[in-house]
């Protein structure tokens, strides 16, 4: 049984190569996607700027701790962004949002250049003034209606 399988995992393996080299659709697809992996451990690496990116923790509890902290900040970027660009779309007047939607599918949400991970946070009332408040009940009834086409 287990010959068998391998050989079906060879089959299987040996396809998906041929196809990968034939279409270039999925090359390109895959590299993307490859990309936004990295995206995403660059993240990581920017997130864990302390130390040298070493954990100077000797328990193993502590080192979990410390990294599901990681993890945290990390996730808690990626859900602001996916906020905000949903913001965005649901802003954007009804001629434009296709466009706005291919430039979102063709982004990603794991980005970090407009956060500010070095230096003082200030939570203060004042400073929250004027931050961004997100209409979450818009943002969860919000239907795609597509665009009236245009007149022959």
């Amino acid at each position: 049984m287990y010959l068998a399988l391998r050989e079906l995992g060879r089959a299987v393996k040996t396809e998906f190569l041929l196809r990968y080299m034939d279409d270039q659709g999925l090359r390109k697809r895959i590299d993307e996607q490859l990309d936004k992996l990295e995206s995403t451990h660059s993240l990581a690496r920017a997130v864990f700027y302390g130390q040298n990116g070493q954990l100077p923790y000797a328990g193993k509890e502590e080192q979990q701790l410390a990294d599901a902290c990681k993890r945290l900040v990390q996730n808690v970027i990626v859900c602001w962004n996916c906020l905000y660009l949903n913001q965005y779309l649901l802003q954007a007047p009804a001629a434009e949002r296709q466009a706005v939607a291919d430039a979102i599918a063709a982004s990603s949400p794991v980005s970090w250049q407009h956060i500010n991970l070095h230096g003082e946070f200030d939570f203060s009332d004042e400073a929250l003034k004027d931050s961004l408040r997100f209409d979450l009940d818009a943002l969860f009834a919000f239907r795609w209606e597509e665009p009236p086409a245009p007149p022959v």
